[in-house]
């Protein structure tokens, strides 16, 4: 674990954004950890990397698209870590690399391109099998670091510092982040996760990962769909009007695909009174911004 990464885990910088309706909104910014691992991916990977060097194994495999935050973090924690890696991407080899996956080349990871079909394949046990025959002495990650020790690292999200907050506001994509929150946080504390796309079963996905995890911690959280923008990496005017709007005002630097839309959906929450007056409420800044480059220039816009 490099050192730095460890003591902004332990020391989390948590910086005071506005009040808005009687709520206090503050922000764990945990995008600023390290550029490439940032936010919710370093802690995600941090067992996983730790579980390799117990076991001895030398190779981390992962899945990931071609601007996959964790793609970028997965390279980088293991060259830092002094492991190989290897990156297996949805769809056909581009003709030029991208930021993103010149980022993971260059840290060493080998990037093995293979068709969408095929890349749906990628939880069958058949497919594992095959991959662990040709990486023999590789621990393999799911996509987006979503496996029990992705859960365990995330537990590691809260804190003491983070204990004074009634809310905590997270973005969920597989969901593994959120889960680790539910299980680290305060019985006092309602963990408050805003699915960034339209699958609907992340309950299903998670209690697949961990046993019983909605019978044991039902109490504990509250999933808000209904601000994904028309689904997985999908945007509308309004979602960067409201990037650059925050950018403008505080300075906060948001991605399209998971942060900008849960402080959305926060911000609406908030007007339509879901919380209490009064109540302080902690939004974690779970990193992405590595992907607002591929981005911009794939849709012609300028985010700050």
């Amino acid at each position: 674990m490099n050192q730095l990464f460890q003591t902004l885990i332990e020391e989390p910088r948590i910086d005071f954004l506005t009040e808005r309706n009687g709520v206090e909104i503050y922000v764990k910014r945990d995008d600023l950890i390290d550029e490439k691992v940032s936010g919710n991916k370093l802690f995600k990977l941090k067992q996983n990397v730790a579980f390799a060097k117990k076991e001895h194994l030398d190779t981390i495999v992962t899945f990931g698209g071609a601007f996959s935050n964790h793609i970028a973090a997965t390279a980088t924690y293991g060259n830092l870590s002094s492991l190989k890696t290897v990156g297996i991407l949805r769809g056909e080899r581009p003709e030029t690399l991208n930021s993103t996956l010149l980022h993971a080349s260059d840290q060493g990871m080998d990037l093995e391109f293979i068709s969408r079909s095929d890349y749906r394949l990628k939880s069958e046990p058949d497919y594992i099998a095959q991959l662990k025959k040709r990486f023999p002495n590789a621990h393999i990650i799911p996509e987006g670091g979503a496996n029990l020790l992705g859960i365990e690292g995330a537990k590691e999200i809260l804190n003491k510092a983070t204990d004074k907050f009634k809310y905590v506001a997270t973005a969920m994509g597989t969901g593994t982040t959120f889960a680790g929150m539910v299980k680290g946080s305060e019985k006092s504390q309602k963990i408050i996760g805003l699915p960034i796309h339209k699958h609907d079963k992340l309950l299903d996905d998670i209690n697949a990962i961990d046993l019983n995890f909605d019978e044991i911690h039902s109490s504990k959280y509250d999933i808000i769909n209904g601000y994904h923008f028309g689904g997985y990496a999908k945007w509308k005017p309004d979602l960067i009007d409201f990037i650059q709007e925050i950018y403008g005002q505080f300075g906060l630097k948001l991605d399209p695909v998971y942060t900008g839309k849960a402080l959305f959906g926060i911000f609406d929450l908030i007007d339509k009174n879901y919380f209490e007056a009064e109540s302080k409420l902690l939004f974690i800044h779970t990193g992405g911004l590595q992907g607002v480059e591929g981005f911009e220039k794939r849709f012609g816009l300028k985010l700050f």
